[in-house]
């Protein structure tokens, strides 16, 4: 059932609804209790706050933002200090039941919250459960399931003005849920298509002030997704689900201004960064008297790349074609209490294909290489409830075995890896409106597996290296506290955490003109606070809200090879491409109106701290401002919404032609959406 939207617009009332997740994989939770430091979003909120993708999401989660943008499709992002753009990502998501990963590449899934149920984000690692990829947190993207008894149906419709574009944004999205055989079996379809206008301009040559094209970063987005639902016995369920995106954009990410917006030295030449990912899966339950049986079985397969025109004539072109079959089972009991355990296996067979190259004048590099894996884990937690459950003991461990192998074409290097990772955690419960946890966990990222001509031009530059880098590996201690008063008017979450990196990899300058590589070059450690606070004030309809994160990150050792080729890499200095803090107020209202209608609106302003990057420069703290403001009869709802009011650019990310030059925030955007649901 969809959660009331009067609620994500802060309705004040006596009975407000508990928040369920699944996150620990032993079943459905109550958000208060779970002894985590998790968020939970459901699918009303998100549209009542106007957050419509993984890049709107960031700014509510503390710790959380952008850490690279490489196109519409194809964004990286940082929790807790954990970002990269290349290798595998040190962030875990999962799509439903199953997970989605690029090998060697760890870009973010550009889904779209069309017909999200709810997502939950988990901070810190997540290893035990989630395995590979889950050093910094995990992101759970839960869609709504068909409706087994009755035709449910949602509709919307959007047009927007972006400063500067050379047109109006749109799109259309639905959904509609139809029982094919009651209360056994049920379909689902949803989907949309959206169209943004360009709003950065194009330069043949040097910028000088005349653009010679207009509007060229156009981007479109279209998403598909089918699901049946089949209960033939109460205690047995299956999903299949096939979900399509792709999501294209003329140009890049990147500009050589992000104030004016501009491309400069195309040539006349065409950009983009165009994406295509299908993702299939299958999921089993079978509930015993117990314990359940659960099976989740996905095949990814994607088509992205971007190609960046250069003056005077020629371009660099990359294109990345990752496949990743994935298995997962797992059994957890059921019963309630007090022994509460899960134990499983995964195995995942993937490769990521890149086809890079770059084609100028007398010049024709082809970098082209591939990536394979292989892997297997088994995981398991037990915990147990000790004085009817107010004092909870955990303990996890989960092992993995990654067989991986590069391959550039002329050679065909393998390897292999073996992690183990743990998490240990004591709760304590002695009320139902207070939790507190102290809690011990590892995580990591497999390693960067490079050409053997990358390790000799490294070796040539004094840099110890070899084919396969030791996998990243994080370590966290932490300290959470979830409060609320008896009426549950004032929640309160705080999260204190020491998070240690070790291996920490890195790009490096090699010794041969042009190859450069990867190297593990150090471990770092961030100590850092989380706070949530939510108030229900004694005004009807009016709640507030405030997520925040503050850190302090240094190294604690570096290669002195790697530091003296990147100084900014050195003992006792900050983390690079890491925010120092980030915090977002949100403001919720809502109010009966006359002839039966409900006015609702969100206003929020969300901070990004300063953060020091490998190139050198230093991008700027900035606020966002953001609203939504409407009203709703019955089935009906018709919305102001504008995003980036006060039009700050940034950028959030510098590039290397001068502070200004990069990626930001989409200019300011103001628009409206109409909704239509069954419910």
């Amino acid at each position: 059932m969809q959660d009331d939207p009067r609620h994500a617009a802060g309705e004040s009332t006596s009975t407000v609804q508990e928040v369920v997740v699944t996150a620990s994989k032993t079943g459905g939770q109550t958000l208060q209790t779970v002894p985590m430091a998790i968020q939970a979003f459901s699918g009303e909120e998100l549209k009542a706050r106007n957050i419509g993708n993984v890049g709107d999401l960031v700014s509510t989660i503390p710790g959380a933002f952008e850490g690279f943008r490489q196109s519409v499709g194809s964004r990286f992002y940082n929790l807790r200090g954990a970002v990269t753009q290349n290798g595998d990502s040190p962030l875990g998501y999962y799509l439903d039941d199953v997970p989605f990963i690029v090998t060697n590449f760890g870009i973010a899934p550009p889904v779209r919250f069309i017909d999200m149920d709810r997502v939950e984000v988990l901070r810190g690692p997540q290893g035990t459960l989630y395995g590979q990829g889950s050093s910094g947190g995990v992101f759970i993207f839960h869609t709504r399931d068909p409706n087994l008894s009755e035709i449910e149906y949602a509709a919307e419709g959007e047009s927007a003005s972006t400063r500067g574009a050379e047109g109006l944004n749109y799109g259309v999205s639905g959904a509609v849920s139809v029982p094919i055989i009651k209360d056994k079996l049920a379909i689902r379809i949803s989907g949309g298509t959206a169209r943004d206008a360009g709003w950065a301009d194009a330069y043949y040559g040097p910028y000088d002030g005349t653009p010679d094209q207009k509007g060229v970063n156009k981007a479109k987005n279209d998403d598909l997704r089918l699901v049946a639902l089949f209960r033939p016995a109460d205690n047995v369920e299956i999903r299949a689900q096939y979900w399509h995106f792709q999501p294209r954009q003329d140009f890049t990410g990147f500009t050589a201004s992000v104030k004016p917006p501009y491309f400069q030295n195309t040539a006349g030449q065409q950009g983009f960064s165009n994406g295509d990912f299908k993702l299939w899966s299958l999921a089993a339950k079978v509930d015993f008297d117990g314990f359940s049986v659960t099976s989740a079985t996905s095949n990814l397969e994607g088509d992205f790349g971007i190609n960046i025109p250069q003056s005077p004539s020629g371009h660099f072109s990359s294109r990345f074609l990752p496949k990743m079959f994935a298995e997962e089972i797992r059994v957890n009991s059921t019963t309630e209490g007090p022994l509460h355990w899960v134990a499983g296996a995964s195995y995942q067979d993937g490769e990521g294909p890149q086809v890079n190259a770059l084609v100028r004048p007398g010049v024709n590099i082809n970098a082209s290489n591939n990536t394979l894996t292989k892997n297997y884990a088994f995981f398991g937690e037990v915990s147990y409830d000790l004085f009817d459950g107010k004092l909870v003991p955990l303990v996890g461990l989960r092992t993995y075995h990654d067989d991986r192998s590069f391959s550039d074409g002329a050679t065909s290097v393998p390897t292999d890896a073996d992690v183990n990772t743990w998490r240990l955690n004591l709760a304590y419960l002695p009320t139902d409106n207070l939790t507190m946890f102290l809690s011990a966990s590892t995580g990591f990222r497999p390693g960067i597996v490079q050409s053997r001509v990358q390790v000799q031009s490294l070796t040539l530059a004094g840099v110890p290296v070899s084919v396969a880098l030791e996998p990243e590996e994080s370590k966290n201690y932490e300290f959470g506290l979830k409060w609320r008063n008896d009426d549950r008017s004032w929640t309160v979450g705080l999260n204190l955490y020491q998070l240690e990196y070790t291996n920490l990899q890195t790009s490096v300058t090699g010794g041969i003109e042009g190859v450069n590589g990867f190297a593990n070059f150090g471990d770092a450690t961030t100590k850092g606070v989380d706070i949530e606070l939510h108030w229900r004030t004694p005004i009807k309809g009016l709640g507030a809200g405030f997520v925040a994160n503050f850190n302090d990150s240094k190294y604690d050792t570096v290669n002195a090879v790697v530091a003296k080729a990147q100084p900014l890499l050195r003992p006792g200095s900050r983390l690079l491409n890491t925010l120092d803090q980030n915090y977002r107020f949100d403001i919720n209202y809502s109010r009966d109106l006359p002839y039966g209608l409900e006015g609702f609106g969100n206003f929020a302003v969300s901070h990004s701290g300063d953060r020091i990057q490998t190139n050198g420069f230093t991008s700027r703290p900035y606020d966002q401002l953001s609203t939504t403001i409407g009203v709703r009869r019955d089935q009906w709802e018709f919305a102001f919404v504008g995003n980036n009011l006060a039009d700050e650019r940034g950028p959030t990310f510098v590039g290397t032609n001068g502070p200004l030059s990069g990626s930001g925030p989409t200019p300011r955007t103001l628009g409206f959406r109409l909704r239509v649901t069954s419910q």
